[in-house]
């Protein structure tokens, strides 16, 4: 209880006194960060280390609306390398759960931009994500009908691989292979659409992604490389490694906002 109790007051501090003062002197020297908030599944069952519940997501939606600016991916990669007077937040899903589109209705209601990194080869099919093996069952996936509305609702539909292979342990050919039929994939099944350039590779830690396959993601037209393992970005950030922040079921709204903020916490 008083560990919980130091936390708390800590974050409190760390939100609503240093932050503001850290912001200021940022907002000054245009130099604000952007949290890349990312999400896996937004349901009220099999709550694990990448779910968030329904009403937690909606008091989320909220606390953004209110208190932030969020932006669009488009407009954030625009501005890489301009100055930035105000924290701007982006959000992401990955993978592709069913439940994504009824969160994708609520973002819609809310009118908040997100960007979806779906696995290609596991969308519209039966098969599961590895993190399913540990619930001992198959979470449903989303039908690429489901995905096309979600596009025709304004979302980014963008790159997450095949079938979510690890290319920190797999070979190299095979995980270009991987970036690179998912990309044929998203052209074949939505249209010529431009986050197909934007890549989120499976797991998103940095023992996750090899460096000679980072360094060859230009030659398969991939713009954009995005990792998963908390930390925000300045306006100068790297293109081929941008931070994202995962929020899961544990969060309460302080820590919520405390990441937001720049507060680094691994939530997967």
């Amino acid at each position: 209880m008083w560990r919980m109790m130091a936390k708390t007051a800590f974050l409190w501090c760390y939100v609503y006194l240093w932050a503001p003062l850290r912001n200021l002197w940022r907002s000054l020297s245009g130099t604000s960060h952007a949290t890349v908030l990312l999400y896996h599944r937004v349901c009220d069952e099999s709550l694990d280390s990448v779910t968030v519940k329904t009403s937690q997501f909606q008091r989320q939606l909220n606390i953004l609306g209110r208190g932030y600016q969020i932006v669009s991916m488009e407009q954030f990669l625009r501005s890489r390398g301009l100055p930035r007077r105000r924290t701007w937040v982006v959000l992401t899903f990955d993978d592709g759960y069913q439940d994504n589109h009824a969160a994708a209705r609520l973002l819609r209601e809310a009118r908040i931009p997100c960007t979806f990194f779906v696995s290609t080869g596991i969308v519209g099919t039966s098969r599961g994500f590895p993190l399913d093996a540990r619930l001992k069952r198959r979470i449903p996936v989303l039908s690429w009908e489901q995905v096309r509305e979600m596009s025709v609702w304004g979302f980014g539909i963008a790159n997450h691989s095949v079938s979510h292979v690890d290319m920190g342990k797999a070979g190299i050919e095979e995980s270009l292979a991987e970036i690179r039929q998912a990309s044929v994939n998203l052209v074949m099944q939505l249209g010529a659409i431009g986050p197909e350039k934007w890549f989120a590779y499976p797991f998103g830690r940095p023992e996750n992604i090899s460096e000679a396959v980072r360094d060859r993601l230009g030659a398969l037209g991939i713009d954009y490389c995005f990792s998963a393992y908390g930390g925000t970005n300045p306006p100068d950030f790297d293109p081929l490694d941008i931070m994202r922040q995962g929020v899961n079921h544990t969060f309460s709204d302080l820590a919520f906002r405390s990441v937001i903020e720049g507060y680094r916490v691994r939530a997967r």
